[in-house]
């Protein structure tokens, strides 16, 4: 195992996901791949006309015509912090100061669809995620990142369970 991608969403479970992760890569003496997707969010033309229409708010369920909020980059981008890098920026830092190698790719679009674009692009051997664990009506309503990784990918994927509340 050479290359292990890590989807980072900067939720309170990364933390677990990116310790494990490392973890891994130590252990093989791989190269960590660390993969923020920025989504692209998008509003429908006529808002009226979709009442009553499933899977509108849902972006992997909805309808394709809309118009991107916001241009250009559609969603505000990270904050730099005061020496320019971004949050992913850091964490690579963070990483390469214990003697991991790691590279960022941040992107625009759909997140599963990006994930599994940088996944094919590096060749990675594994795929680290975190599993939020917010169960089945969650996901039917709102859809997984997780679930879509795991369904349309072809590569190995560890999942990382979200730590309980209050531990």
């Amino acid at each position: 195992m050479k290359r292990i991608l890590v989807p980072v969403d900067f939720s309170p479970a990364m933390e677990g996901v990116l310790a494990r992760a490392g973890e891994i890569a130590r252990g093989c003496e791989a190269q960590l791949h660390l993969v923020h997707v920025r989504e692209i969010a998008a509003v429908p033309v006529f808002p009226a006309a979709t009442i009553g229409y499933p899977g509108i708010g849902m972006p992997e369920m909805g309808m394709a015509g809309g118009l991107p909020v916001g241009c250009p980059g559609y969603l505000p981008a990270d904050p730099p912090n005061e020496k320019g890098k971004s949050r992913l920026e850091l964490l690579r830092d963070e990483f390469a100061r214990s003697g991991l190698p790691t590279v960022v790719h941040e992107s625009e679009g759909t997140v599963v669809e990006e994930i599994l674009k940088t996944a094919a692009e590096v060749s990675a051997d594994l795929i680290v995620m975190g599993s939020h664990g917010h169960g089945a009506v969650y996901n039917l309503l709102v859809g997984s990142v997780t679930e879509g990784v795991l369904k349309a990918g072809q590569r190995p994927v560890l999942l990382v369970p979200a730590p309980a509340p209050g531990k």
